[in-house]
């Protein structure tokens, strides 16, 4: 299981949040070229799937576009 950086971490404590287990495995599947996640409403899927771009930009800033989100 991937951890999440300090600056994200501490975020979601001083929040009083947790991730869900879904949220967790997403983050440790960043690497993997393809996910599907299936979760019921409401229950976390969009920040599932923006978790590891976060993970990484908290880490490594990037300079141009990183992440394109299309709904």
């Amino acid at each position: 299981m991937k951890t999440l950086p300090p600056a994200l971490s501490d975020w979601f404590t001083a929040k009083g949040w947790t991730l869900h287990p879904h949220q967790w495995d997403m983050l440790a599947r960043a690497p993997d070229p393809a996910t599907l996640l299936i979760a019921p409403t409401g229950g976390g899927k969009t920040l599932a799937g923006f978790l590891p771009t976060l993970a990484e930009l908290a880490q490594t800033p990037a300079k141009g576009l990183h992440t394109l989100y299309i709904s």
